[in-house]
């Protein structure tokens, strides 16, 4: 079985709608420029997950997820908080990421 489609395309045009870009997708990961948040791709199509990194200042949070939920709506997409994330450096050049629900 193969790496499933997902609308990559159609997560850049909403992000982009509401003023944020992509730096860079990895598997089923898509980070968003600055950090404050980034978005998972749900084994179902045009479903996604929202963490938001535990730097995000709360109302900047709500303010971005309210903005991202309607205009992705609007695309065909339901996005659902999945809750937050932390990032650290971790051996060599790479990132850990911690997901807490």
């Amino acid at each position: 079985m193969g790496t499933p489609l997902r609308p990559l395309g159609i997560v850049k045009e909403v992000l982009d709608e509401i003023g944020h870009e992509i730096t860079y997708a990895y598997d089923d990961l898509v980070f968003i420029e600055h950090n404050d948040f980034l978005l998972q791709f749900a084994p179902t199509p045009n479903e996604l997950g929202l963490f938001f990194n535990t730097e995000c200042p709360p109302d900047e949070a709500e303010a971005i997820g309210q903005k991202l939920v309607s205009a992705a709506s609007e695309k065909g997409l339901s996005v659902d908080l999945k809750g937050t994330y932390t990032m650290t450096e971790a051996e060599g050049d790479n990132l850990r990421i911690t997901f807490n629900p």
